[in-house]
């Protein structure tokens, strides 16, 4: 490859369109609806819905596919959906070098197909597909949180990479110009996402990185220079002023691999390098209850990520800070043997059990978990817990290689999947009715219309 910066990779990916495989097709279908259960459930929380409205009038239709036809306007749009994709952290998950939710990408390319919908239903899989791999591929090759700034520059790239291939015909100099608009705006710090700044930015982070994606891919459409060495220019370039010299790179060739090998939230709304251990305290719940008095401390062994990024917090403020606390959520559930998003909260009946209990819990790292969690043929995210009583004993260990949203569960997962979906939309449409949307979506065909697929999501009110 002659030049190996992003925005040259990029705009080769979009010359050779994927052909969109069985396989992907019903990944793709699974990540629509996941999403839309997201931003259904979102939208049924009033204070969630006044937020994502707060600079638009509220038209106070309830169902949000809805609402965004009274604007006619991309970036509300975009704002809009992905933040009601994220509020709840509840949407889907890769893990790697960097951390992503590549679902974030859903509200910018919605945006453009709801006002563009004459359009196939395959091109709106393949942009999906094509911004999961962007985000994820990016993620494999460079880490952002080592030098402190947030995953959502990377929402950032993926949605505005694609927004300006579809606004633009696939013109080669109006994406690149994007991509590198977005370059010289450069990321944001994740203070927000760490003690002792912890609080709701999370929750519409990848919203505002969306909204800015789809502006840049406007802004740039006016002619200029392609600021073709913005990336890498040894004095002013993004590489060297945010990357301490690093190159940033992509961790894998461009495909369709990223959206059938995404990880899914299937069971909890928590974090996911401790979904496995939350799954783990379940199986220990019953011999916790009988014990609980029992307990000198509790052990988890987990990856090193894990203790980076959820571990050994003295101090939780709020929910933002729980739902992002491995001692917390293990804790919930081994009282409760299950754990839901309401158990964050301070008004929750077992919330002072919950803290005391998480004093007791011991966390430290596995050399064999971290390995298997890097390495590029098990990305396995594992995790073990084991009770500990005061008289010397101990429960078995119980541990969970990777949660049930993992691909290699992918099968096992898919009528948790749907039960979640069903949730998601209980305030809206019966379960009958849920099971038929979700129905009719998977079965959409490669010749579908997108029309086919947005008068689905606009039958309910």
């Amino acid at each position: 490859m002659v030049n190996n910066t992003i925005d040259n990779i990029i705009s080769e990916y979009f010359k050779n369109p994927i052909e969109i495989t069985q396989e992907s097709f019903f990944s793709a279908k699974l990540a629509l609806l996941d999403t839309v259960g997201c931003i259904f459930e979102a939208s049924s929380h009033k204070e969630v819905v006044d937020f994502a409205l707060m600079n638009f009038e509220n038209s106070n239709l309830t169902n949000p596919f809805k609402t965004i036809n009274n604007y006619k306007n991309f970036q509300t749009t975009a704002w809009y959906l992905t933040t009601l994709t994220r509020w709840f952290d509840y949407n889907d998950t890769f893990l790697a070098k960097e951390w992503a939710h590549p679902s974030d990408n859903f509200g910018a390319i919605y945006s453009y197909f709801n006002l563009n919908d004459e359009c196939k239903f395959d091109d709106f899989i393949r942009s999906l597909i094509q911004a999961y791999e962007i985000q994820g591929a990016l993620s494999l090759g460079t880490s952002l949180n080592l030098k402190g700034f947030d995953h959502v520059f990377y929402v950032k790239l993926a949605s505005g990479s694609v927004f300006t291939s579809l606004l633009n015909k696939g013109d080669e100099n109006i994406i690149k110009r994007t991509i590198n608009n977005i370059l010289q705006d450069g990321p944001t710090l994740r203070s927000y996402r760490h003690i002792p700044n912890v609080g709701k930015r999370k929750s519409w982070a990848a919203a505002d990185a969306s909204k800015r994606a789809v502006e840049l891919s406007k802004i740039s459409q006016f002619e200029d220079e392609t600021y073709s060495g913005i990336q890498n220019n040894t004095k002013w370039g993004f590489e060297q002023n945010f990357l301490a010299g690093e190159q940033l790179e992509f961790g894998k060739p461009l495909n369709d691999w990223v959206i059938n090998n995404v990880l899914f939230k299937v069971l909890y709304p928590a974090e996911f390098h401790g979904q496995s251990a939350i799954e783990a305290a379940t199986h220990l719940h019953n011999e916790f209850i009988i014990n609980k008095n029992k307990i000198e401390n509790i052990q988890i062994t987990t990856h090193e990520p894990a203790v980076r990024i959820i571990a050994n917090k003295k101090e939780l403020n709020n929910p933002s800070d729980r739902d992002h606390s491995l001692e917390y959520m293990v804790s919930a559930a081994l009282l409760c043997g299950n754990l839901t998003y309401d158990m964050y909260f301070d008004n929750f009946k077992f919330f002072d059990q919950i803290e005391s209990l998480r004093s007791k819990i011991l966390v430290q790292e596995s050399d064999e978990f971290t390995k298997n969690y890097y390495d590029f043929s098990k990305r396995d995210i594992s995790n073990s817990i084991q009770l500990n009583y005061i008289d010397g004993t101990s429960s078995n260990k119980i541990t969970i290689i990777n949660p049930i949203g993992h691909p290699s569960r992918r099968k096992e997962a898919l009528p948790f999947l749907q039960k979640k979906f069903i949730k998601n939309m209980d305030n809206f449409i019966t379960e009958e009715k849920s099971r038929k949307l979700w129905d009719d979506v998977m079965s959409l065909s490669i010749d579908s219309s997108f029309n086919d697929f947005k008068n689905l999501l606009l039958k309910h009110e």
